[in-house]
């Protein structure tokens, strides 16, 4: 079981990760161009999302996990820092030769699998630190990820590298069904702040499975004299 101040030292890290992401998610742009090249302007910006990520994920990646957990989130750690790049680089308009769009698109899946992976990283935490209810809530955002992300993106990107491979076009209009399928491919990423939550919450309350035997703080819910 990982000491109480590894878990209380998440609590800042997730706070980052949770901003992060919404900043990722929400996106208010403005773009000017002269022949082909510009500027984007991102007022929620991505790249600074992306370093409190990167920042988070640096933090998480001390934590005494036994197993996996180390080599899982050194990984991560690598893809945010080349997600940091990459982002940067959305801010400028220019046409894209064939060797940058196939490494844009590695690091698309690289970060389609850094991010199932990263959950399964955190479900593993809460294991380490006796925080059932959490690790349940990673569990499923780490399965709602490989069913809803990995198949359809995972063959998209790989139908993407194989166009570029080949030069040939790749498309995939779903129409108005695109539309429809938009709340089922928020449903992972809502979980995914979720989890972040509620990790938070257990971390800053002092609940984890026999905490209170090792002479921390439980909290209990009020006596309202039905008991």
């Amino acid at each position: 079981m990982i000491p109480w101040d590894d878990v209380r030292a998440a609590i800042k890290p997730l706070r980052f990760i949770f901003w992060g992401g919404i900043l990722w998610i929400f996106d208010l742009t403005f773009t000017t161009t002269t022949n082909g090249t510009g500027f984007r302007c991102d007022v929620l910006d991505d790249t600074v999302g992306t370093i409190l990520i990167t920042v988070g994920v640096f933090r998480l990646a001390k934590a005494p996990v036994p197993g996996k957990y180390s080599a899982v989130m050194s990984f991560v750690k690598a893809v945010a820092i080349a997600s940091i790049g990459e982002t940067a680089m959305k801010h400028f308009i220019f046409e894209h030769p064939a060797p940058l769009d196939f490494v844009l698109s590695v690091l698309s899946l690289c970060q389609l699998a850094a991010t199932i992976l990263f959950c399964l990283a955190m479900k593993w935490f809460c294991d380490a630190a006796a925080l059932p209810r959490p690790a349940a809530s990673w569990k499923l955002t780490f399965l709602l990820f490989c069913f809803i992300y990995a198949l359809p993106l995972g063959f998209f990107y790989m139908g993407s590298l194989l166009a570029i491979v080949g030069q040939t076009s790749f498309n995939v209009d779903l129409g108005i069904g695109g539309l429809l399928l938009l709340p089922v491919f928020a449903l992972p990423l809502i979980h995914l702040f979720v989890s972040t939550s509620r990790l938070k919450r257990a971390a800053e309350s002092g609940i984890a499975g026999d905490l209170g035997q090792r002479g921390f703080p439980v909290v209990l819910p009020p006596d309202d004299g039905s008991r």
